[in-house]
């Protein structure tokens, strides 16, 4: 269950308290670096699994489960810091408990729902955004944030034609 890659995944966690305390002192290099970490820890943790033939189906929920966390509690640390408001958050936030929902269903039907790109591509930009607000672009980052927002909610649409085309709510 724990593996190299699982490591590198939970590592993740110990980046998040020392990434607020770098975005609560202004220290935006020192930001900048933290969140690019996590960025490469995120990428490595996959290449490891597949390397080591230790993809497993712990891994496969940890690393998306690691990446909400990341993402909401430094969301928050900006909405502290006035860099964003909360209705980003808030859209943010419902849109993972709905769609972790959905997939819930789907699994317990025996349905397997993969990530698609319109997902991976929301959380290039949620990453993209939360690199330039915690180095300070605050105006370029909250404009990616709200489209990465955007681009939730399409994913989202997308997920949700699948559970209806799979009549999985049966």
């Amino acid at each position: 269950m724990i593996n190299v890659a699982n490591l590198v995944t939970l590592s993740r966690l110990a980046i998040i308290p020392v990434l607020i305390y770098t975005i609560q002192q202004e220290l935006y290099l020192l930001s900048g670096f933290f969140v690019l970490l996590a960025l490469i820890s995120d990428w490595l943790d996959g290449i490891i699994a597949r390397k080591t033939n230790e993809v497993t189906q712990h891994g496969k929920l940890l690393d998306p489960a690691i990446d909400k966390i990341f993402i909401i509690s430094v969301l928050v640390a900006f909405v502290e810091k006035h860099y964003i408001s909360t209705y980003p958050v808030f859209l943010i936030v419902a849109r993972e408990f709905l769609i972790t929902w959905l997939r819930s269903v789907m699994v317990n039907k025996g349905i397997v729902l993969p990530a698609q790109l319109s997902g991976k591509l929301k959380t290039t930009l949620q990453l993209i955004a939360v690199f330039l607000l915690a180095i300070g672009y605050i105006d370029i980052g909250n404009i990616v944030l709200w489209l990465s927002i955007a681009v939730a909610y399409i994913s989202a649409f997308q997920y949700f034609q699948i559970f209806y085309k799979k009549r999985a709510w049966a």
